[in-house]
Parts: structure tokens; sequence; C-alpha cells
């Protein structure tokens, strides 16, 4: 791996390689230099994204229009992530076995949390990543690359859910199929973003598609985030695929992959400060057809990620990693556990999106 690390461009004398997080995809590890600031080299998965040089494009263009956004803060380069190139002058280094890799400055000192620890904290995330959305408005054309395809097309991943379920290649579909009637039974209300979409009544965005409350660096309080990573799913989208997600990870008061599923429910004061941060970020762009969806965009997103987990489950894990053989299905119960949390109180969450709408208006 050191042989990798030396391909990219500044420190040379390396100290030390370890590895760094628990991303379900990549794998990350952190390279420390006797001559320079911590760096972080990234082996992509692809499996899942196949077009790596389309990542890498989306990543360089939306990063460096977002330095250009930043660049005049005193702390504009801890908010901001910065592709290393090569020594050939590229982004993406191919090793011997053909795996692809590449190298971002650490941005530091910062922490990462994998569970909101306060409203407050949840107004700043739900702010960061309205302005994240807000700040890539005008990112020039041409259009970014979908680097999964139909990624957030929920109707396509309940499709291929059921189509999985039918076939049973690894003999699975007995101890999920409450588990995939679950899932069956919410079909009529799968499609409906991407049908107000095509109607023209919301507008494509550019947006993260995989907005964890992990996937922000906060400041060494642990308080403000300072600067949103793992860009590899930024591209064209809805708003509420980034805003659903939010409240999925930031706002559950149970693990990704809780068992006990009593214990799986999301927090209405942090769900509150969030849309507040979110909406106020977002007032100079966000449309009312966009904001009447946010809470419904809750729902989905989170029965969304379930149908992933089940599918990969019954496909043999190919996907997302797991620590045990059912964990993919112990993931999507939890999901859908929350899927019947938000759904009881979908009314309860409009209302309160809208009201605060109304206020900044």
């Amino acid at each position: 791996m050191e042989s990798v690390a030396l391909q990219f461009q500044g420190p040379r004398q390396i100290r030390d390689i370890e590895p760094l997080g628990r991303g379900h995809i990549n794998d990350t590890y952190r390279v420390a230099y006797h001559d320079g600031p911590d760096r972080v080299l990234q082996r992509l998965n692809t499996y899942v994204f196949p077009r790596p040089e389309w990542v890498s494009d989306n990543i360089v263009r939306v990063t460096q229009h977002l330095r250009s956004k930043v660049s005049h803060l005193p702390d504009g380069q801890c908010r901001c992530l910065e592709v290393v190139a090569t020594h050939q002058g590229h982004f993406l280094h191919h090793d011997e076995q053909g795996r692809c890799w590449r190298m971002y400055e650490r941005v530091q000192p910062v922490t990462s949390f994998d569970q909101l620890q306060s409203a407050q904290q949840a107004y700043y995330v739900g702010r960061s990543f309205g302005e994240f959305q807000a700040q890539l408005v005008d990112l020039p054309g041409p259009r970014l690359h979908e680097t999964i395809g139909d990624f957030h097309h929920t109707p396509k991943r309940l499709a291929r859910l059921l189509q999985v379920s039918e076939g049973d290649p690894m003999r699975r579909r007995t101890s999920a199929q409450w588990e995939v009637d679950f899932a069956h039974q919410r079909q009529s209300r799968v499609g409906h973003l991407i049908q107000r979409q095509l109607r023209g009544e919301i507008p494509e965005r550019i947006t993260h598609n995989d907005t964890k409350l992990n996937n922000l660096l906060f400041d060494k309080h642990g308080l403000e985030p300072l600067c949103v990573v793992d860009l590899d799913t930024v591209m064209p989208g809805l708003i509420h695929y980034d805003f659903g997600d939010m409240v999925r990870t930031g706002c559950a008061t149970a693990e990704e992959d809780e068992e006990n599923l009593e214990l799986v429910d999301f927090d209405r004061e942090l769900f509150a400060g969030m849309a507040r941060g979110y909406l106020e970020a977002g007032q100079s762009f966000l449309s009312l057809n966009e904001i009447e969806e946010l809470a419904f965009s809750c729902i989905l997103m989170t029965l969304e990620v379930g149908i992933r987990f089940l599918t990969d489950y019954l496909e043999g894990d190919v996907y997302f990693k797991v620590h045990h053989p059912d964990h993919n299905l112990q993931r999507a119960r939890s999901q859908f556990a929350l899927v019947r949390r938000l759904e009881a109180a979908e009314a309860e969450l409009t209302e309160l999106v809208l009201d605060r709408w109304a206020a900044l208006r």
C-alpha cells in the first residue's frame, strides 16, 4: 500500500498507514508522513462504481467550485475537500492488480459523529447540507455524471427487490418474507416524487445523495460542521433525497442495525432543529412544492434504504459490508421499524415544516 501512496504528489517519507473510518463501500486509510500533514488514501469499490473516472470528474468539479465559495474564509481550507493529484497529474491511480485509488488532503483537527448530541447540533447539520446544495446551484455545466444510475429511483429499487425475492438465489427468502411483503405493501407511494418531477412540479438539483451524519466533519468542539465528505454520489437528484436521508440517520434513536426494534424511533426535537437549519440555508432557492414533500421524503428514503439492505441480503451481501450472515436483514428490519414511526407522524412533521417555512417567508 505504501507504493500506492507514493504515486501521489507531495510528502514522500511515510511514517504509518492505518485503516480509517467504518464505511460500507470503499476502503479508507490514514497516511501519516514524517515530512508533511496526514492524508487520506481510498481504494474505490469499482463493483459499486464501475466508472470511477465519472466519480473523480464529479468530485474534482464540485470541490473546485465549493473551494471558490469558501476560500476567503479564515478556515476555508477546512471547509472543502482537496483532491491530491498523482505525479502524472491524474486524480486516480490504478495499481498492478487493476485496483483504483485516490487521495485527499486530510481535514483536521475535526471530529465526526454517528448520532446527534443536541437540537442545536441538529440545526447546524441541517444548515450544512442546505448550504452544500445552495452552493452548487450555480455549478457551471455540463450536467454531472450519474455515478450510480437510478441510485434513488425507489420504484426500480422495489422492482429489483421483488425480482430477487422471486428468484431467491441464496435461498434466504423464507427468513425475509415479512420484510419483502412490508416493502411491497408500499408500492403505491414509492414513485410519488419521481412523478412530481416528471410533471415539472419539482426540479432536479445537485445533491449529495448520502447525507449520513458521519459524512460531516465537525469542528473540534463538535458543534458546527465544517466540511461535507464522501462525495462519490454527488450527482443530479432531488433535494428530498438529501433531507430524507439526513433525518433517517441523524434523528433516529437507535443504530442503523439495531436488533431491538422497540428502541427504533426518531427524535422530534432533533427533527425540528434539523428542519429549521435546512430551511434557513435553502430559502434562497427552494420552492414550496419541494418544501411540502420534506416530511414524506423521510419515509421514502428510510424505506428505500431498507429495501436496499433487504435486496443485498437476498443476493448474498454483494454490496454492503457485513459482520455476520444476517446483518443486512437486521438492518432492513430496523429501517422498516423506523418507516412505521415516521408514517405515523407524517402529518405532524409536514405541519411543522410548513409552519417554519411560512415564518421564514
